[in-house]
């Protein structure tokens, strides 16, 4: 404990200006600020500041000089440490979130997306976007670039990708489809997509189609519900709401559309012409008779 404190002692010593290490603003770099203040110049007070090496006093200065003065100061500030922490604390000051993703380091890929989702409010879908893109262009790190399309709310991004890498679940491919499908229908009813994606009605046709064949129709129908737009199905549903019409219409209203055009296919009957009488051998007939009569 006494050691403790006595290295306490010494620092507080070595933190506390003595007599000697007062500045003399008589004389060098600190006379030019001196004089620069006291005529009210205070841009040319910060340049000497900056240049002489005094960061802390560059900054109070600015602080007075107004808005441009003081965005000046700071850009330079952080132009001169060359650190990459207060690089991404000026692009947060500065509102550059597009700088910011396009230069983020995307092993600290998860920090960066912390930064846009607290900072960036109306751009962060689209900076999610363009970090997912990062992510699974430069770094190959497709199961991150999913996360950040989902935050991005970006349905058809994440639909395609989970359709490209889902694999056969236990050799079986009908399970791997059940899979897919789940995730993308708690998806879709997360981001409210209610818009005709050609994927997605795809594999969610596929699927209900291998439940009604399966017997469970009620089911198979309330996937199809989720399709909007989608004619490649209207079939099936056609097929699944008459093969038990009276359930159907409890369950799920209005019959579907036709799947086809009706046409009338009836055909009018004509009766055949009679032939003429041919007269026999040797014999007129009977209309030359009346004529030469």
């Amino acid at each position: 404990a006494a050691a403790a404190a006595a290295a306490v002692a010494a620092e507080l010593a070595l933190s506390t200006p003595t007599q000697d290490s007062v500045t003399n603003w008589s004389a060098g770099p600190e006379s030019l600020i001196k004089q620069s203040l006291l005529v009210g110049n205070l841009t040319a007070a910060v340049e000497c500041c900056f240049k002489s090496g005094r960061m802390a006093e560059a900054l109070l200065l600015a602080s007075g000089g107004g808005t441009t003065l003081w965005t000046r100061a700071r850009d330079e500030y952080l132009r001169l440490q060359g650190d990459s922490f207060l690089t991404t604390v000026g692009n947060i000051m500065t509102n550059d979130f597009e700088k910011l993703v396009s230069s983020s380091d995307l092993k600290n890929w998860m920090e960066t997306l912390a930064i846009i989702a607290t900072y960036s409010q109306e751009k962060y879908p689209m900076l999610c976007e363009q970090l997912a893109h990062r992510l699974q262009t430069e770094a190959a790190d497709i199961r991150s670039a999913v996360i950040c399309y989902i935050c991005a709310k970006n349905f058809s991004k994440t639909v395609s990708i989970w359709a490209n890498t889902h694999v056969a679940s236990s050799g079986s491919n009908k399970l791997a489809l059940q899979d897919l499908v789940e995730k993308m229908t708690v998806l879709q009813e997360a981001t409210k997509f209610n818009q005709a994606d050609p994927l997605f009605n795809s594999k969610l046709t596929q699927y209900a189609e291998i439940l009604a064949n399966s017997g469970r129709l009620t089911a198979a129908m309330r996937f199809l519900t989720l399709l909007h737009d989608d004619a490649s199905s209207s079939i099936l549903r056609d097929r699944i709401y008459n093969s038990a019409p009276q359930q159907m219409s409890q369950m799920f209203g209005r019959p579907p559309a036709v799947p086809w055009q009706a046409l009338d296919v009836r055909v009018l009957y004509q009766p055949p012409v009679q032939p003429q009488a041919v007269a026999a051998y040797g014999q007129m007939p009977q209309q030359q008779q009346q004529h030469q009569q």
